[in-house]
């Protein structure tokens, strides 16, 4: 078999190389390829059994935990005492004289004046159409009335308004139901009202709504301020039977 005439000899350079060159590089290339083989590779580890998992975490020191504060507890409001807990002897008597009046559509107005003793207690409750506290105690104090009568104890419950604006006084006595709040004694604006208030022993502009009690003989024995609850009542039976 013929050869080309210019196929390259692959051997050719080596064969010009001197024979210790030759050595070197071929000794070099074979280190090369023996430190490669040696070298180990690093094996990644090797996952933990379930069983050691779980004894690596049960080992594991405790992290301290931060205490929890206990949850706060709403505080009771602490109920009021009325009148403070007792009636004022002897008492005043109260401003006498007329009075001016409301009253709704085809109602009947009540008397010109305030009747007070004879023998009965008399709850004098100061209000306003625009006095929220005021209009939502009204028929609490109304099933007062009715309960105490009941009960045997003479009492009445009268309705002084505190209003400035006369529709709206009006219209709130016209809208109404039967057996609600239809007529009212009225202190109208200005000196007068602030004369009689302070006689009764209360503030000339006071904070609504504002209670007088007033014994059988006709005397204020107690002045209440603010708005009655439904626990208060069993402290007013407990004043009246004394």
């Amino acid at each position: 078999m013929r050869r080309g005439r210019h196929q390259p000899n692959r051997f050719r350079i080596v064969d010009r190389l001197p024979a210790v060159a030759v050595a070197v590089v071929v000794s070099a290339w074979l280190g090369t390829v023996a430190s490669g083989c040696n070298q180990e590779r690093k094996a990644p580890p090797a996952p933990k059994s379930r069983s050691e998992a779980v004894e690596s975490t049960a080992t594991a020191p405790a992290q301290p935990q931060t205490p929890t504060r206990p949850s706060a507890r709403p505080v009771a409001k602490p109920r009021r005492a009325m009148c403070g807990g007792r009636l004022k002897p002897g008492g005043k008597d109260p401003p006498s004289g007329e009075l001016d009046r409301a009253s709704a559509p085809g109602e009947a107005m009540p008397p010109s004046k305030l009747p007070l003793g004879a023998g009965k207690w008399t709850w004098v409750n100061f209000w306003a159409a625009w006095c929220v506290p005021c209009k939502e105690e009204i028929p609490r104090l109304q099933s007062w009335e009715r309960r105490l009568n009941q009960a045997g104890v003479p009492f009445r419950l009268q309705f002084v308004s505190l209003d400035d604006d006369e529709r709206q006084l009006r219209e709130f006595l016209r809208t109404q139901p039967s057996g609600g709040l239809r007529a009212t004694y009225w202190l109208r604006e200005g000196k007068e009202r602030e004369q009689w208030l302070e006689d009764a022993g209360i503030a000339a502009d006071p904070e609504l709504p504002v209670h007088l009690l007033i014994d059988g003989k006709g005397r204020v024995r107690c002045v209440v301020n603010g708005a009655v609850e439904d626990g208060d009542y069993d402290q007013l039976v407990g004043l009246l039977r004394g």
